[in-house]
């Protein structure tokens, strides 16, 4: 199963607050949409028309509205510029299945659109679409892990426009040029990007300028991880839960000491206690053969909340290293258990949370704000 890593830089338009470009994007386990869009102009009516489109079709393609349809509704809704006959937003949207590869990319009047395999230019053909008397490209191709797409908006390519060096302003090819440098070097996208808007906005000193964004898609390996929380309400569970556990892809942890008895049981193994791992605020960790983490249960679960929430910086070894496995992971899935031990009524919450479920609750929707697919079953 494939996955898209998705980051992007933006910069606005010298003496305005806010960005005429936008990015939307929507994420399942089964497929990615992403769209980048500038509005015309700049400022608050260029922000709010580019939001309009980004908007509208990142959702109609994720429900699977056909493609007519949504560039129809796009801009029968989009006003036209009278004075140059142009639409008020230009837009690339991004669709990329995650089981089969497939990748569709639709582009109406957008500038740069650049997809990499093996760190050099992969060409595309593009289809012309005629829709409602506008021209949109669709490119079709089956993506791969480590293909990278980059979708940029004209404030890249004309930064530095009407200056001595760029009279005409950067250009594609420069943009090209730069990109097959940092990529060659292995520098990673989130600095790539920000690596762009920053030259822009180098270019652009003593001019006008433009507001500029950079939006970088990597396919890739979906990455899962699996975290079994507290035994089930009933008993005849436990080997449901279990096996559901093991048997899954991606990493595997283990949350509580009565929950690591119960796996023990089960599987018939010992967990391996590391003494070197306690401290005054952190219980011992342990491993598991087939499982990659075994920590102590509320007290690590508080650490992980208290730190998503910038309430403590000091965690235990168990928290900072189940930490890791979430910053890591693309797809997280909690199995929790309803049985209620009377010792999570816990007084290190500043908000009244009194239950291992409302806990976790809270960090999956923490997660989900970072991007994350959080999958919360209760046994």
């Amino acid at each position: 199963m494939l996955t898209c890593e998705i980051h992007y830089a933006q910069k606005n338009k010298a003496g305005e607050e806010v960005c005429g470009d936008t990015i939307k994007y929507k994420k399942s386990e089964l497929k990615t949409v992403v769209s980048v869009s500038d509005g015309l102009g700049s400022g608050i009516k260029a922000s709010i028309l580019s939001t309009l489109t980004a908007s509208m079709s990142t959702t109609m393609v994720f429900n699977n509205i056909p493609i007519d349809e949504v560039f129809r509704s796009i801009i029968s809704t989009l006003p036209t510029c009278k004075v140059r006959g142009i639409s008020y937003a230009t837009l690339a949207t991004c669709y990329v299945d995650h089981q089969s590869g497939q990748c569709d990319i639709y582009e109406y009047d957008f500038p740069v659109v650049l997809i990499y395999r093996n760190d050099s230019i992969f060409d595309v053909e593009k289809k012309l679409l005629e829709i409602e008397g506008r021209k949109v490209y669709r490119s079709s191709f089956t993506s791969q892990p480590g293909d990278i797409l980059f979708l940029m908006t004209d404030g890249i390519t004309q930064a530095g426009m009407g200056t001595k060096r760029f009279p005409f302003g950067f250009g594609i090819e420069n943009v090209k040029m730069e990109l097959k440098n940092l990529l060659k070097h292995k520098v990673d996208l989130r600095s790539i990007t920000q690596h762009l808007v920053r030259l822009a906005e180098a270019l652009d000193t003593g001019t006008k300028g433009d507001d500029a964004t950079v939006c970088a898609i990597k396919i890739r390996e979906q990455r899962n991880l699996t975290i079994m929380v507290g035994p089930p309400e009933k008993k005849e569970h436990d080997e449901i839960v279990v096996r559901k556990l093991v048997e899954s892809n991606g990493k595997k942890v283990i949350c509580g000491g009565t929950t690591s008895q119960i796996v023990e049981k089960i599987l018939g193994q010992k967990v391996e206690i590391d003494f070197s791992s306690i401290s005054p605020i952190s219980p011992p960790i342990g491993y598991m053969e087939g499982i990659d983490l075994v920590t102590e249960g509320i007290i690590t679960l508080t650490q992980v909340f208290r730190y998503y929430e910038s309430q403590t910086e000091e965690i235990g070894i168990g928290a900072q290293k189940l930490i890791d496995m979430l910053e890591e992971a693309d797809v997280i899935t909690f199995l929790v258990g309803r049985a209620i031990n009377p010792a999570h009524q816990n007084p290190l919450f500043s908000h009244d949370i009194s239950l291992k479920f409302r806990l976790i609750h809270d960090i999956g929707l923490i997660l989900q704000k970072r991007g994350k697919i959080v999958n919360i079953e209760y046994y």
